[in-house]
């Protein structure tokens, strides 16, 4: 029993010492040092103009795109699209008021942004990941809002 407990308290004290040396490498002064090193990384924007463009980002992050043409009559919709450099798959939303929801129009605007997103970034096809979801729900303003989702991956 007297072991099990010496054991105990040798293993306790040891992960107290991972802990503290841990903690002391994030000190003031060090972090100063590291701040001056993040500004040079260019995982972080350094501009907002380069933030609102996605510049500045590695491959890891997810950029959010709304694309210039959208490709669509009715007034209410907006189309966003998420895009993954690193796995090359993309995620386009399509957002519109309930009332106004055609899911066929729905289908042509996100098949017409891919196309699109797919000759800007010199892709040449693109397969579904999964099956397209519709979703409704109310905004912050109490209006039904239909959305429209599609998750692809694109080769080059």
């Amino acid at each position: 029993m007297k072991k099990t407990v010496a054991i105990l308290t040798c293993l306790l004290f040891a992960a107290g010492i991972t802990f503290a040396q841990d903690a002391a490498a994030n000190t003031p002064a060090n972090s100063a040092a590291n701040t001056s090193a993040a500004s040079s990384d260019k995982s972080v924007p350094s501009t907002p103009e380069e933030s609102l463009n996605n510049k500045g980002f590695d491959e890891k992050t997810t950029r959010i795109i709304v694309p210039e043409n959208q490709h669509t009559t009715d007034k209410t919709a907006s189309v966003k699209i998420e895009y993954t450099p690193m796995y090359d798959e993309v995620r386009v939303y399509y957002t519109c008021m309930y009332v106004t929801y055609d899911k066929g129009e729905a289908m042509n605007t996100v098949i017409a942004c891919l196309e699109d997103f797919m000759k800007e970034n010199q892709y040449y096809h693109y397969t579904y990941l999964a099956r397209d979801r519709e979703k409704y729900f109310k905004n912050d303003r109490g209006y039904s809002m239909a959305q429209y989702m599609s998750y692809v991956k694109f080769s080059r």
